[in-house]
This record gives structure tokens, sequence and C-alpha cells, in this order.
């Protein structure tokens, strides 16, 4: 087996010889108007493209290509995914309205659906499996102690129900889900059950030294958002944000209320700073704030519990 260093050189390689052996594509990694058409993760590739059959013809093409740097392509494994937002009216093959049910919403990119409110409603069934698990520690009254409980409980049911929280973009509704699952396991880990046993959230918090999940999510995001910032102006994810910004100048909106995505949740973020994130000038000047690290860490701070709600 290839070591880790050797192995994203090889990848690297071999990517750079199918970027100039398949010619319907640019060989810089990004479209005409700024969108990033390929990004990888471990060994992990994501191709894009406007056109499903340019990326089926590139299939045989990168199975050849990185063969020939000992890497391997399972085919069966590849998924093709069609993002798009159905309207009112669209019906699947069977019938059933399209709208809000799309197929891409149940796909998966490193571990997590494409989907922010499926992904929540999926980190919420693993987290409650997850301490399941563990539910003979829970019920262990006198052996271990509270402070004990907690940290195993950080370690093995949070770990799961933040895994890429950073982001998610959801409405009020489906992140109160999140603090909701979390205040019940605490309840348990107390073992203060109603109607015997009452304790508002507010005191639940304070004895657990612990806040809404829904701010530590906040602050996971302004954490990554900070890293993103200071990564190189050709990464994928900083070609992504400024395409995303100017890309209203280059497509026309849907009717009706906007949807919430990644990119206005950041700007709502932005807004208790008095920043915005309109235009490439407002993102170049983040992008400066965000160089002094410590700067950008104080900025964050966590509200009081009855301002989350």
């Amino acid at each position: 087996s290839l070591s880790g260093c050797f192995f994203t050189l090889s990848l690297a390689g071999g990517l750079n010889q199918l970027r100039a052996t398949y010619d319907q594509r640019p060989i810089i990694p990004v479209s005409n108007i700024g969108l990033p058409l390929e990004w990888e993760y471990a060994d992990d590739v994501d191709f894009l493209d406007e056109d499903e059959d340019i990326l089926r013809n590139l299939l045989p093409v990168c199975t050849e290509v990185l063969s020939e740097w000992d890497l391997n392509v399972n085919e069966s494994k590849t998924e093709f995914v069609h993002l798009f937002l159905a309207s009112k009216d669209d019906v699947d093959s069977e019938g059933k309205l399209l709208k809000d049910n799309e197929p891409w919403r149940s796909s998966k990119s490193l571990g997590s659906l494409l989907c922010s409110q499926a992904d929540i409603k999926h980190r919420i069934v693993l987290a409650n499996s997850a301490f399941q698990t563990f539910r003979k520690i829970w019920l262990e009254k006198s052996k271990i102690p509270l402070s004990k409980k907690l940290i195993v409980y950080e370690a093995q049911v949070v770990s799961v129900l933040m895994y890429n929280c950073a982001c998610w973009s959801a409405p009020k509704n489906v992140l109160s889900k999140l603090d909701t699952c979390v205040r019940k396991h605490l309840r348990m880990i107390l073992n203060i059950y109603w109607p015997k046993g009452v304790i508002s959230n507010e005191e639940l918090y304070r004895r657990c030294n612990t806040v809404p999940i829904t701010e530590r999510v906040r602050k996971a995001r302004w954490t990554f958002f900070g890293h993103v910032l200071r990564m190189d102006d050709n990464c994928p994810p900083v070609l992504a944000l400024r395409f995303a910004i100017t890309s209203g100048e280059l497509y026309c909106g849907r009717r009706g209320r906007p949807r919430i995505n990644l990119l206005s949740t950041l700007q709502d973020d932005l807004k208790e700073f008095n920043l915005s994130l309109k235009s490439v000038n407002d993102l170049e000047e983040i992008r400066l704030i965000a160089r002094n690290r410590s700067k950008w860490k104080q900025m964050f701070k966590f509200r009081p519990y009855k301002a989350c709600q």
C-alpha cells in the first residue's frame, strides 16, 4: 500500500495527466464563469459539469489514466448526481412530486448528506443510537461522576451529532431539533425525568457546563469560514465562495422566497459584526480580517441561552 504523501503525489500526477488528456474540459479545472469543476479530499475526487454526458464520457478515460499511476477507480461505486431544485409541478417516473424530495438529497459526500435538513435528521438518529450504546454509563448513579459521563458523552455522542456541521444551512425550526435531542440526553444523564423531576433549560446547561448545540454549530461554522477565507485564491472552496457571490449577476433568481443556503447563513452571521458579503470587494475585506487568526477568533462569542431562542 502507498504512504499518505506518496499517494497524494500519485493522485496529483494522475489528475494532471487526465486534464491534459481529456479535451472536453479545461486543463485548469475552473469554468469560464469561475465555477470550480473539480475538488479532491484524501482518495475522494469529485468532478462537476453542467453537461452530464461530458462526465459520463470522462469516467472510462479517468479509469484508464489513473491505472497508469497504479490507482484504481471503482466504476460500480461511482455516482452521478444531478443537483437541481424541482418546481411545484415536477414529478418523478412514479408520479410523485419532486419538490423538496429531489434524488440528490439522499446522496452523500464525505459521509454527509448533500441536503442539510436531511443530514441533520440523519445525524440525530445516529446520535440517539450512539447514546443508547452507552446507556449503562448514563444510568450508573454512584460510581461514575457527572464530569466523566459528560466527557464520554462529548466523545461518543456529540462528535457524531456535529459531524460536518460547519457546512449546514437550515431553518431555525430544523436546527432546534438538535437542541431538543441534546437536552433530552442531558436530562437522562442527570437522571431527571418528567413529571417527578423538572429543570429549566437554562439550569440544565449550567449544571452540565455547556451551551446549546446550535451555538456550537454556529461556532464551528465561523471557525471553518475563517479557515476558508485564509486559503489560497485558487483553492476550490475560495473559488466556490467567490462564484456564489457573483452568480447573482449571471443567473436569474427563482420566483418566490429565496431558499436558505450556506451563503445566506454566512451573511446573517456577518451582520452581527456590521460586515457584508454582497460583492467580491466585501469578500476581500473579510479575508483581510480573517488573516489575523486571534482577532477572528475573538470576534465570535456565545450568545446567552435566552438570546438564542
